[in-house]
């Protein structure tokens, strides 16, 4: 397992270079947001740590995040003392999720040699891409709520999570597609990843394991190929009984890291787009701005981008994610906390990177012509640019809405 983490998390001096200034800037970042006391779910999120340290307040039933900001402020009683590893956990899980993204880029893209370093500036640029603004923008002003974003900078158990699910979903692509072989490591990973994955936020596994199953279903039901085995998808079944714990806790025994929340029902739900009209007044155009890049590549390809399997692997977890956005709600007090959102951060920017990474390779190899190129570059372009404009309003104009 060591050399395998050696051999999974290598870095050069240039990743050390790169990352330690990313660590700095993010640091500074956050470090305005919270003594500029700027509205996130970064104060709250310290709270609940707070309030399990000194108070005995539950935790909520995905617990890791608040324990570990509370483990590393050593338990303090003093509350600012939380907000010290709240910045820690989070600038190193942004670079974390950085470094993934740099590395998967060099492993699936055509690079030539000696421009292998583009991967570090198309990285930069998935860390920025943003919904494009939609109805709300120009009624309320605000940027982030009722899009499908890929990116969020206010909610830490999200930001947290992020690393964890994007590499879970390439060592499921790299399970599940491309290994004839599953070794009992490769199945420890996943497993790992997913108990990771469900112990910070649930919200991926909620469109990972259906998209999972679907391709079961498919390979050994429909097709009729029996290609795998039962025992080949324990880990992910491991998850789907870990997130059964979890609904139990949360909305049976009311482990939802606040004592006011303990006396009030709650449950899960089916009310179609009843949530995100809360939050948006068109979900169709929120839609449409938020998908645009995706959108213009499927429609300029006619759909021949989809038959890239990474591609579709991404493209069957959105579909997944965004039903759960769609069609799922929780009633009682939580009903306007959208927490069946988060999994729309995670899909979305899976979606925007495996297309990103069969764009750099058509354009390598030659598979689309100049002005197509330019035509989805700049739909990427418009996401990246607005996603800037978004991270730096939030410390500017004091919010992130």
């Amino acid at each position: 397992m060591i050399r395998y983490l050696k051999k999974t998390f290598y870095f050069s001096k240039t990743d050390l270079i790169v990352g330690g200034s990313l660590m700095l800037i993010l640091i500074f970042y956050y470090a305005v947001i919270l003594t500029g006391r700027i509205a996130t779910d970064l104060q709250p999120h310290a709270k609940m740590a707070y309030g399990f340290a000194q108070e005995h307040v539950k935790l909520p039933a995905n617990f890791l995040y608040f324990f570990l900001v509370a483990l590393f402020s050593g338990f303090s009683g003093h509350y600012v003392v939380y907000y010290i590893p709240t910045v820690f956990l989070l600038c190193s899980a942004i670079t974390a999720k950085y470094f993934i993204t740099k590395n998967y880029l060099t492993q699936y893209c055509l690079f030539p040699d000696k421009k292998v370093k583009y991967a570090y500036l198309l990285a930069t640029a998935m860390l920025f891409i943003f919904a494009i603004p939609g109805v709300n923008y120009f009624l309320s002003n605000e940027f982030y709520m009722g899009q499908l974003v890929p990116n969020v900078w206010h909610n830490s158990t999200i930001i947290f999570l992020m690393p964890f699910s994007v590499l879970l979903y390439f060592k499921s692509y790299d399970y599940l597609f491309l290994q004839t072989e599953k070794s009992r490591k490769e199945k420890l990973v996943i497993l790992l990843l997913v108990l990771a994955n469900a112990l910070i936020k649930p919200s991926f596994l909620f469109a990972l394991l259906p998209s999972v199953a679907v391709y079961f279903l498919l390979e050994n039901i429909v097709a009729k190929k029996n290609k795998i085995p039962w025992v080949n998808i324990l880990p992910f079944f491991i998850g789907v009984v870990v997130i059964a714990i979890e609904y139990y806790l949360i909305y049976k025994l009311y482990f939802v890291g606040s004592a006011g929340n303990e006396k009030n029902k709650s449950d899960v739900i089916i009310a179609p787009f009843v949530i995100w009209k809360i939050f948006s007044p068109n979900c169709l155009v929120a839609f449409l701005t938020s998908c645009f890049f995706p959108l213009v590549y499927i429609i300029i390809t006619k759909g021949q981008v989809l038959k890239n399997k990474l591609v579709q692997f991404a493209a069957v977890n959105y579909v997944m994610g965004l039903l759960i956005w769609i069609f799922l709600a929780e009633d009682g007090i939580r009903k306007s906390d959208g927490n069946f959102y988060w999994q729309i951060v995670a899909v979305s920017y899976l979606l925007f990177f495996t297309l990103l990474i069969e764009f750099v390779n058509s354009v390598r190899l030659g598979t689309i012509t100049k002005t197509r190129q330019w035509l989805i570059g700049g739909a990427f372009s418009l996401h990246f640019i607005w996603g800037v404009y978004y991270w730096l309003k939030i410390i500017i104009f004091k919010g992130y809405s």
